[in-house]
């Protein structure tokens, strides 16, 4: 049973401790700072795990404490319990695009963008390969570049197959002016075309020329999964989400591998 979090200081910091303080109460939230007690019921919620200077991620790894990162981290020996945060599955646009994903007919293509303000790469990369897994399956294939070290921001580019030999496009951005978040998820088929665009805040099917709303979003994506996470105490996702994020996971090794190699990666 979770009772305490710690929530490290950064982007979207507010919206985090808020969504703990909401689960918990606020007396049982604090930030994140070098001098904490790590027990067994404290979750430690970090968003960017590169963030974190090398000797505290690893003091936090190897203690007691359930640790939510924005993004997937290497497992080192004796760490208890890691989670690369999955809020986009449960809530929001994404849950929604997902449901509906089968009234696509067969699909040709699927899409999704992430722009972040946040300087590292790591959650805005988890974020779009999550969405682009659960909107269009496991993939196959994937080829990738990043932006040139000497850019003003940082991005990674994807293009490659799913598993029903659609096609994949992913894009994740870190590092953005203000203001500039965004989050653009598309899926098309020969049965119409569903979109999100954090700009309009809204879901639709697009079909013949016209559009249809679809619910964007009942409550925010990051309270939902948190609130479920402090309920039910366990340090792992809901049964009916494992074989998305194991593909999740395995479409965001092969997208970083896929930076480094001169081919595509088989997934």
């Amino acid at each position: 049973m979770i009772t305490r979090a710690l929530v490290n200081p950064g982007p979207n910091g507010a919206v985090r401790h808020a969504a703990y303080a909401n689960a918990l109460g606020e007396d049982r939230v604090a930030w994140l700072t070098a001098d904490v007690s790590l027990s067994d019921h404290v979750v430690v919620d970090l968003d960017d795990p590169d963030a974190l200077h090398s000797d505290q991620r690893d003091l936090l790894l190897a203690s007691e404490a359930l640790i939510v990162a924005g993004a997937p981290i290497s497992r080192p020996n004796g760490a208890r319990g890691i989670l690369a945060a999955w809020p986009d599955l449960i809530s929001g646009p994404v849950a929604a695009m997902s449901a509906d994903s089968e009234s696509l007919g067969p699909r040709t293509m699927t899409k999704s963008i992430v722009v972040a303000e946040s300087p590292g790469l790591g959650p805005p990369a988890w974020r779009a390969v999550l969405a682009l897994t659960a909107m269009g399956g496991r993939l196959t294939r994937i080829a990738a570049r990043r932006q040139p070290e000497n850019a003003v921001f940082r991005a990674v580019y994807g293009v490659g197959r799913f598993s029903d030999d659609s096609i994949a496009y992913v894009e994740a951005v870190a590092g953005a002016p203000a203001g500039a978040d965004l989050r653009f998820y598309e899926a098309l088929g020969r049965g119409g075309i569903r979109e999100y665009d954090s700009r309009l805040d809204v879901n639709r099917v697009i079909s013949r020329g016209n559009a249809t709303p679809l619910p964007a979003m009942d409550i925010h994506p990051y309270s939902r999964f948190v609130a479920d996470l402090c309920r039910t105490g366990q340090p792992g996702p809901p049964a009916e989400l494992d074989s998305v994020l194991t593909d999740a996971h395995a479409a965001y090794r092969a997208l970083v591998h896929a930076c480094d190699s001169e081919t595509a990666v088989t997934v």
